[in-house]
């Protein structure tokens, strides 16, 4: 067995560590979170001991910045991290308030957010599902074209 991408090979090692805490009920979790555990750990390995998917991630990382300009104009970076942009913009504005004017958040606006959030991590996902395809179109045609 050869490791060929390190740092994902430990990912994947990292999240397989958690089973046996699971299996032994040091920490309870629902049947969902072992198969997430499960669905990353199997990813990271993949990538780690696969030859040709770590060359394909290399290649996505290499080529990302300029594919997503390319597909998405000069703002895709913000499209791309809309989640992470929403969750700092509303944990900034929550403490803010619940700081300066000592109140509590109504349920009703934290159920939107999480509804917003939730959209747009599955727009980003298919954003970065368009982009890799493109880069993987790229690779294929330049393969072809060089044998």
């Amino acid at each position: 067995m050869k490791v060929y991408n390190r740092s994902s090979f430990i990912w994947g090692v990292a999240f397989l560590c958690a089973l046996p805490l699971f299996a032994l009920k040091i920490i309870k979790v629902e049947w969902w979170q072992w198969t997430i555990v499960l669905a990353f750990s199997a990813k990271y390995l993949y990538i780690g001991l696969s030859k040709r998917e770590n060359e394909r991630q290399n290649k996505i990382a290499k080529n990302y910045r300029r594919v997503s300009r390319g597909l998405f104009g000069k703002y895709a970076a913000i499209k791309t991290n809309l989640p992470l942009i929403i969750l700092g913009g509303f944990l900034a504005v929550t403490v803010f308030i619940r700081a300066v004017f000592d109140t509590v958040i109504p349920i009703w606006i934290v159920v939107c957010f999480v509804i917003l959030l939730t959209a747009s991590v599955f727009y980003s996902m298919g954003l970065n599902h368009k982009i890799a395809e493109h880069i993987d179109k790229e690779t294929k045609l330049t393969d072809e074209t060089n044998i």
